[in-house]
C-alpha cells in the first residue's frame, strides 16, 4: 500500500481511533483476543521478536544491535562518547549534564500507550529503549500481548534496565515515566524494583531553544526542522491505540509493525537530539543568535554567570531584538557582580534602543542612580518615565502594575526629599 493510500486509510479510521481511546480497556480486549497464543507466536516471528515468559505470562521482545557508525540524522551513536566526555569538562549543575555519567549509563526511552489521559486504566503497551556501548547500540522493544501479561512485560523491561542510571526521554518527565510508575504499582510485588533513575527530558531543552522558531515542539517537528531528519510511512500517534486494540482481537503483525517502527525511530532520534543539544549548550557546535540567547538565559538562571556573559556579550553588539535583550541580561549580571557603572550604561543603552522600553528598565536605572551614584535628578527622570508608562498601561486587574506604580510614587517622593536635603545642605 502506498503512503498516500495509507494516509487516506488513517484519516478514515481516525475518528474510530479517538473513540477507541475513550472506551474502557476491558471492552476493547475480550478474553479470547489475547489467548490465541499460536497466532501471537506467528506475529512475533513476523515482527522478528522473541517470547519471554514469566510463569503463565509472556511478552514479545524485539532486539537488535546497530553499529556505532550507523547514521541517525546528522550524527552517529559513537559521537555520544565525545559528548559525554565534553560534559565531564563542562558545567556540573546543568540539567542535561552527564558529568557524573558514562555514555553506557544513559537509557534512551519511549513508550506507546492506550490513551493520553493519566488515569490508572490506561496501559503502556510498548516500551522502547536503547543504550550505547563500545560494541554499538543495543535497542529493545517490549510489546504487551494483552492486559493479563503486565507482570511479564515489566519483569522483562526492569530486568534489562536495572543497571542503567539515567533516562533520556522526550516529555518523559510529564508523560512516559509517571505512567510507568502508575502501572508498576499493580505488579510491584512480582517484578524487580523500579530504579531511581536520573532524567534528561529533551522536550524542556527543545522548548527553550526553539519554541520561538517552531510552530510545534514535537519530536518529529524537531527532527525535521533542526536535525534535517524525515520519516516515511510513519504511523500517526493517534492511530496507535486503535491499531493495537485491533491487533489484540486479530494478532496480525501488519497491524502493529508500523507502531514498532515509529517507536524505534523515536528512541534512536533521542540519541541524535541529545548529542545535538549538548553540542550547542557546550559550545562544541555553532549556535545561531536565537539559540545562543536562550542558552545564555539558561546559564544565567543556573548561576553560571561567566558562561552566560560569554554568550550575551557578542549578542549585545547586535542592533536587533536579541541585542537589546542581551544587554538587559548583561546589565543584570553586572549589577549582581557589583559592576554598577557598566550595568547602568547597559540599561540606558537598552532604553535608548528599545522602541517601547519596559517600565522595569526605567526602574532598574533609577535604582542604580539613586543608591549607587546618588544621582537623584537622573533617578527622578527615570522614575517619572516609569510612572508615565505604568499609568498609560494601567489595568484594573493588573495588581502587579498597581504595586509597581505605588513603589514608583514612593520612590519619587523619597527622591524629592533627598534632593531638598541635598540643596539645603
Amino acid at each position: 500500500m502506498s503512503l498516500k493510500q495509507k494516509l487516506a486509510l488513517y484519516k478514515k479510521q481516525l475518528h474510530q481511533a479517538q473513540q477507541a481511546e475513550k472506551q474502557p480497556i476491558h471492552r476493547q480486549t475480550e478474553d479470547h483476543s489475547t489467548e490465541n497464543e499460536s497466532e501471537i507466536l506467528v506475529a512475533a516471528n513476523a515482527l522478528k521478536s522473541g517470547i519471554r515468559r514469566f510463569e503463565d505470562e509472556y511478552v514479545l521482545v524485539h532486539s537488535e544491535q546497530l553499529s556505532l557508525t550507523h547514521k541517525i540524522g546528522p550524527y552517529r551513536p559513537g559521537d555520544l562518547f565525545r559528548t559525554v566526555a565534553l560534559w565531564h569538562e563542562g558545567p556540573k549543575n546543568h540539567p542535561l549534564s552527564a558529568a557524573a555519567l558514562r555514555a553506557e549509563d544513559l537509557l534512551f526511552f519511549d513508550t506507546e500507550t492506550t490513551g493520553l489521559s493519566a488515569g490508572a486504566g490506561e496501559m503502556i503497551f510498548l516500551i522502547g529503549m536503547a543504550r550505547v556501548n563500545r560494541n554499538g547500540v543495543v535497542l529493545k522493544q517490549y510489546l504487551l500481548p494483552g492486559p493479563g501479561h503486565e507482570v511479564a512485560f515489566y519483569d522483562a523491561f526492569l530486568s534489562d534496565c536495572g543497571s542503567l542510571k539515567n533516562l533520556v526521554t522526550f516529555n518523559g518527565k510529564a508523560f512516559d515515566w509517571p505512567r510507568v510508575k502508575t502501572r508498576y504499582q499493580f505488579v510491584r510485588d512480582q517484578v524487580p524494583r523500579l530504579p531511581a533513575f536520573g532524567h534528561f527530558d529533551l522536550l524542556h531543552a527543545s522548548r527553550r531553544l526553539w519554541k520561538d522558531r517552531l510552530d510545534s515542539v514535537r519530536l518529529q517537528s524537531v527532527e525535521k526542522a533542526i536535525l534535517s531528519m524525515g520519516r516515511t510511512d510513519d504511523v500517526p500517534g493517534k492511530m496507535a491505540p486503535y491499531l493495537y486494540f485491533k491487533f489484540l482481537k486479530h494478532p496480525d503483525a501488519g497491524l502493529i509493525s508500523g507502531i514498532l517502527e515509529h517507536n524505534r525511530e523515536d528512541v534512536l532520534s533521542l540519541i541524535s537530539l541529545y548529542i545535538h543539544l549538548s553540542g550547542l549548550i557546550l559550545g562544541d557546535l555553532p549556535a545561531d543568535e536565537g539559540e545562543s540567547f536562550q542558552i545564555g538565559r539558561w546559564f544565567a538562571q543556573l548561576g553560571a554567570a561567566d558562561r552566560a556573559r560569554s554568550l550575551f556579550e557578542p549578542l549585545a553588539l547586535r542592533s536587533d531584538a536579541y541585542g537589546i535583550r542581551s544587554k538587559i541580561f548583561l546589565a543584570k549580571l553586572c549589577k549582581r557582580a557589583g559592576k554598577y557603572g557598566h550595568a547602568l550604561s547597559l540599561f540606558r543603552s537598552a532604553i535608548a534602543e528599545e522602541k517601547e522600553p519596559d517600565n522595569l528598565l526605567f526602574i532598574e536605572a533609577a535604582k542604580l542612580m539613586e543608591h549607587q551614584f546618588r544621582d537623584y535628578s537622573g533617578a527622578m527622570h527615570y522614575t517619572q518615565r516609569a510612572i508615565h508608562g505604568l499609568r498609560e498601561r494601567a489595568n484594573a486587574e493588573d495588581h502587579s502594575g498597581a504595586a509597581l506604580l505605588s513603589d514608583c510614587l514612593k520612590r519619587l517622593n523619597r527622591l524629592d526629599q533627598k534632593m531638598l536635603r541635598e540643596n539645603n545642605g
